[in-house]
């Protein structure tokens, strides 16, 4: 019993040490999307009201050199006020000029487009996996989402090398 015990004791204290690391770069993503999930269950996914966020896998853009840029890739519900999209962001190229970037264009319901700041990441290390959370929201509610993948020059650079990944509501089975 007493070799269970340590063995748990010495697993929380890893589990704490490990979430302290790279976990609090997507902070933002990760409060975003348990916020909706609370909400969605909680509150119900049939009856108009929130719902969970929903998983669409990852994205990639083409590649550039030896490298690509990639992102895990979560929306939350064309119904909210305001739509999340949210995930983890990774640079795949190990050239150190180069970062991934990730935009989103909102196309609103009342007509018009607008576009969501820019996030960029720029692997450190070739040896770890590293990312960085990033979340992407919209000022009102959409119809449809572009979301654009890219590999980008510097954090300040052109960008290069992109896919569009687009989602409308009707192409959802919530």
């Amino acid at each position: 019993m007493r070799k269970v015990a340590g063995g748990l004791l010495a697993a929380g204290a890893l589990m704490a040490v490990v979430s302290a690391g790279p976990a609090t770069a997507d902070a933002g993503a990760r409060v975003a999307a348990e916020r909706v999930a609370a909400a969605g269950a909680a509150e119900g996914v049939g009856d108009g009201r929130p719902k969970p966020p929903y998983n669409l896998g990852f994205i990639r853009s083409s590649r550039k050199h030896t490298g690509y840029a990639r992102a895990s890739f979560w929306i939350s519900s064309f119904g909210e006020k305001h739509f999340q999209v949210f995930g983890r962001l990774y640079d795949r190229d190990p050239h150190p000029g180069h970062c991934a970037s990730v935009q989103a264009r909102f196309h609103y319901d009342k007509g018009g487009t607008g576009r969501s700041p820019s996030r960029r990441y720029c692997h450190t290390s070739p040896h770890r996996e590293e990312y960085t959370g990033y979340l992407l929201e919209s000022k009102g509610p959409i119809h449809r989402v572009d979301v654009k993948i890219c590999v980008a020059d510097g954090r300040r650079g052109p960008v290069s090398h992109c896919r569009t990944e687009t989602v409308r509501n009707e192409d959802l089975a919530w």
